[in-house]
């Protein structure tokens, strides 16, 4: 798993790797994952890094958790910008705003 995703740390490693399971079809829609416990002794982390990790999966919409009943697959939710793209495409907007209107005030010029 480490050798995989690099540069992580190992509550994302371990995000990363069910992800990986969800988007080849290991992991199904529905399908239920091992307890807290489960995790953190099949991906060879502490039982905080696991919890960390299927808290990760359930804040991005992969992963579904009822109390006393268990942690289960959704499926593969559509990806959400980040704040960086949001940020890129505004500034983006702006400088076409800004052209859009230098070209509009060169054309009420020309009348």
């Amino acid at each position: 798993m480490e050798q995989e995703t690099p540069g992580l740390a190992a509550y994302q490693r371990v995000a990363e790797t069910i992800k990986r399971e969800i988007r080849s079809g290991t992991l199904s829609p529905g399908d239920r994952l091992p307890s807290n416990r489960g995790v953190a002794e099949k991906y060879k982390v502490a039982l905080g890094t696991a919890q960390k990790a299927l808290s990760t999966l359930e804040e991005d919409g992969w992963i579904t958790t009822t109390p006393s009943v268990g942690t289960f697959v959704n499926s593969v939710p559509e990806p959400t910008p980040k704040s960086e793209d949001l940020a890129s495409a505004v500034a983006e907007l702006q400088a076409t705003v800004a052209d859009l209107s230098a070209r509009l005030d060169a054309l009420e010029q020309q009348r």
